[in-house]
């Protein structure tokens, strides 16, 4: 990968850091630079953080692998961890370099909800039992989202719309950045995934625009002026969303 190319993967994981509340460390950075690069093994690293953090992989799962620990915010997890900031900290660390482990591979040709599926499972398979499962629950935060039941059918519905647009391919940019906002507020409001849906949907359309023949400069991309403007595009408003594209899309 040339480094101009691992930069831009690199600025793409510490949008992923800020918009979730965090930061990343310097020596977080070389490490992924170094898998970016070729020099390092996705699977090395997890186990290398794993030692470091004493985690413990438990098979011994709850009935309710959707559900949360009782008297607690963490959903279950592979590793029975039930402080929800220390389960935030350690989802951010693996799901980082599954995502630099994607970005360092070649994107597919065909973008469909089973890809989707595939990037969830892929960035939380590791920590959540539910990687790269439809849930099957009711979800809402500032906004409801699609019904469980619902999920499948628009799915079908979002994703073949955009395969008869060919991907977004052949577009000129101003034609591309609307159908982009667009799709983008379509799978959030879908909101597939248990949790994880933001970087899940990001990733897709980020690796969808390089396929179509564009890029995102996220080193320039504002997380709190994306969210509103992702809640804004779930609610039928594309606008705030097109705007955010507009300035960064190149």
């Amino acid at each position: 990968m040339k480094p101009g190319r691992v930069q831009a993967c690199i600025d793409y994981i510490k949008f992923n850091q800020e918009a979730e509340g965090f930061e990343l460390s310097f020596v977080e950075e070389e490490s992924l630079r170094r898998l970016l690069e070729g020099d390092a093994l996705a699977a090395d690293q997890i186990r290398e953080i794993q030692e470091e953090e004493g985690l413990v992989v438990s098979h011994v799962l709850p009935k309710d692998i959707e559900g949360y620990y009782p008297r607690t915010k963490s959903l279950v997890n592979y590793f029975g961890i039930k402080e929800r900031g220390r389960l935030r900290e350690m989802e951010m660390k693996i799901s980082n370099i599954r995502t630099a482990e994607l970005l360092a591979e070649p994107a597919p040709k065909t973008f469909d909800f089973a890809y989707l599926k595939q990037i969830h499972r892929h960035l939380f398979g590791d920590i959540y039992p539910t990687g790269g499962q439809v849930r099957t629950v009711v979800a809402a935060k500032r906004t409801e989202f699609c019904s469980p039941e619902f999920i499948e059918s628009s799915a079908e519905d979002i994703f073949s719309r955009l395969r008869n647009g060919q991907y977004l391919k052949g577009m000129d940019r101003e034609e591309f950045i609307n159908d982009l906002a667009f799709f983008m507020g379509e799978v959030e409001a879908l909101h597939p995934f248990r949790d994880g849906n933001g970087r899940t949907t990001r990733l897709f359309f980020y690796q969808l625009a390089m396929q179509a023949g564009y890029d995102i400069d996220w080193a320039m991309v504002d997380p709190d002026r994306l969210l509103e403007a992702d809640i804004s595009a779930i609610d039928g408003d594309y606008q705030l969303l097109i705007d955010v594209w507009e300035e960064v899309v190149i």
